[in-house]
């Protein structure tokens, strides 16, 4: 009896030992994820949608700005615009975000459905990766590093409604917007 509970408590501490292990490594991966998405990044958004008459998808040109406020994730924001009407069609959304267990979790401050991020590769200079925003689209998207945005025009005061505090639109993003309301 004695030789069985030693074997028990050397099998549960072994599993423990190995279950710790990897919650600190993934804990370590999440926390340098983290520190690596800080900044901010610009590149292009791809939306796939496959309808009744087929595929159908819009591409836009997009910049995110992380900031860390923790070791796990913090607060930004987006500006996506059409690249030919950079200033009169654009949508603008702050976010909080976090990072855990290998996935990017986005809240918009638009109460839009949480986004998630998976099958993402991360570096200093490059980020890519899939968004699952609770719709049937598929979101792919590729950014780099971009040390020389100026957010100036989307982060000044803009008269603002009541019902959208940290989200601005105009042109084609505005109508969607209204129309998501």
């Amino acid at each position: 009896m004695k030789k069985l509970f030693t074997y028990l408590t050397m099998a549960l501490v072994t599993v423990t030992m190995f279950t710790s292990c990897d919650k600190l490594w993934r804990d370590s991966e999440d926390r340098e994820e983290a520190y690596t998405l800080e900044g901010t990044w610009t590149g292009y958004i791809d939306t796939y949608i496959y309808d009744r008459y087929g595929l159908s998808g819009d591409s836009y040109r997009t910049t995110m700005y992380f900031e860390r406020e923790n070791s796990y994730g913090g607060w930004g924001y987006e500006v996506d615009y059409d690249m030919y009407s950079r200033y009169d069609d654009y949508y603008y959304c702050e976010f909080t975000w976090e990072v855990y267990g290998g996935e990017i979790r986005i809240r918009y401050a638009d109460s839009w459905n949480d986004v998630y991020i998976y099958d993402y590769s991360l570096s200093d200079y490059h980020f890519s990766g899939y968004m699952d925003d609770g719709t049937s689209r598929d979101i792919h998207f590729s950014l780099s590093y971009d040390d020389r945005f100026d957010w100036s025009y989307w982060t000044r005061s803009f008269t603002r409604s009541a019902d959208h505090k940290n989200v601005k639109a105009s042109g084609k993003f505005a109508e969607a917007l209204n129309n998501k309301e």
